[in-house]
C-alpha cells in the first residue's frame, strides 16, 4: 500500500511510501490517509498520530503528484482535488490527539504544507522546507498560508513562499516552524517519543487544550477568551481526572488525612449503610463533536 500504518506505543505511525514519485499525494493516496484517520477512531488507546514518507521516497512528502493532476484543468477540478487534501487533514485532526509530523528528508510544496498543518514538527538535521508553489504559478491550496502565518511571522512567510527558495531546518527551528531537531534518520522516533509524553496526561484535557491551540488563532482574542474559559470550566467541573490529580498532590494527601483522622475522633456509634462501588465517568469518551458546538457557540457570539 502507499499508505501504510503502524503502531509504536501510544502513537499511531503512517507512512506515506512511494518511492517512485518521492513520497507524492495523488487523489488516491489522500482518500488512503482520510480512510487510516478514520480506523484509528476504533482505536482508543492511541494517543498521538505521527505522519512520515517512506525513506526511499527522500523522508517526508513532496505534495500533490503532478503527473497523476495533470488532467485537471479547471477551477473547479483545482478546488475539489484541494478539498481532498483539506479532508485528510480534518480526518486526522478529528481523532482529538496531537497531529505531529516526522520530517526525515526535504520537504515540498504540498508537504510543506501538511508539516504546517500537524500540531508539532520533528525534523532531521539536514532537511529542507521548499515552498515551490509561487515557481508553479499557483497558490497555497492546503492551509499552508494560513497555517504558516499562525506559526512564523507575516515577513517569514512573505520571504518562503514569495522567492520558493530552500528553507533549512536550522532557519526554520529560529523562525518557530519546526519545534525539534533530531539527528538523521531520528525524526520518527522522537515524534513517538513526543506522543509518549503526551500520553502521560489525561486524555480529555489534551483534547480540550488541542481546542484552544487550533481554534484561538482564529479567533479575536475576546472569543479566543470566552472559548478558553468555557473549556476551562467544563474541565474543572466535570473532569474527574482533575479531581484525582489535585487529591493526589502531597500536601492535598496529608489535609485529606487530617480531616478523616477529625472524623474519627468525634464519630459517634452509627448505622452504616454499605454502598455499592461508584460509577466512574470515563471523560475520554468524550465526543469531538462536543468541542465543535462549543467552538461554533463562541463564534456566534
Amino acid at each position: 500500500m502507499s499508505v501504510r500504518l503502524e503502531r509504536a506505543g501510544a502513537a499511531a505511525v503512517i507512512t506515506v511510501d512511494r518511492p517512485d514519485r518521492r513520497n507524492a499525494l495523488d487523489p488516491e493516496s489522500l482518500r488512503a490517509l482520510a480512510t487510516q484517520a478514520k480506523a484509528l477512531k476504533r482505536e482508543a488507546d492511541v494517543r498521538g498520530v505521527v505522519l512520515t514518507g517512506g525513506a526511499e521516497g527522500g523522508g517526508f512528502l513532496s505534495g500533490g503528484d503532478l503527473q497523476a493532476l495533470a488532467g485537471v484543468k479547471t477551477a473547479r477540478g483545482a478546488r475539489e482535488m484541494a478539498r481532498a487534501a483539506h479532508a485528510a487533514v480534518d480526518a486526522l485532526r478529528a481523532l482529538g490527539v496531537p497531529l505531529v509530523a516526522a520530517v526525515g528528508g526535504d520537504a515540498y510544496g504540498g508537504g510543506c504544507e501538511l508539516a504546517a498543518a500537524c500540531d508539532y514538527r520533528v525534523v532531521d538535521e539536514g532537511a529542507r522546507f521548499t515552498w515551490v508553489q509561487a515557481r508553479f504559478a499557483v497558490t497555497t491550496g492546503w492551509g499552508g498560508a494560513a497555517n504558516l502565518l499562525a506559526l512564523v511571522p507575516r515577513g517569514t512567510a512573505t520571504r518562503w513562499l514569495l522567492t520558493a527558495r530552500p528553507v533549512s531546518c536550522d532557519e526554520a527551528r529560529d523562525a518557530g516552524f519546526v519545534d525539534e531537531v533530531a539527528a538523521r534518520g531520528e525524526a520518527v522516533s522522537r515524534a513517538v517519543d513526543f506522543v509518549e509524553a503526551v500520553a502521560k496526561q489525561p486524555k480529555v484535557a489534551v483534547r480540550r487544550m488541542l481546542v484552544l491551540l487550533r481554534e484561538s488563532s482564529a479567533l479575536s482574542p475576546a472569543m479566543a477568551r470566552r472559548l478558553e474559559l468555557d473549556h476551562f470550566g467544563r474541565s474543572w467541573a466535570t473532569a474527574r481526572d482533575h479531581h484525582d490529580a489535585v487529591r493526589s498532590l502531597p500536601h492535598a494527601r496529608a489535609v485529606g488525612h487530617a480531616v478523616v483522622a477529625r472524623r474519627a475522633s468525634t464519630r459517634t456509634s452509627a448505622r452504616v449503610v454499605p454502598r455499592g462501588p461508584r460509577r466512574r465517568r470515563d471523560a475520554s469518551s468524550l465526543d469531538a463533536r462536543v468541542d465543535d458546538r462549543v467552538v461554533r457557540s463562541v463564534r456566534r457570539r
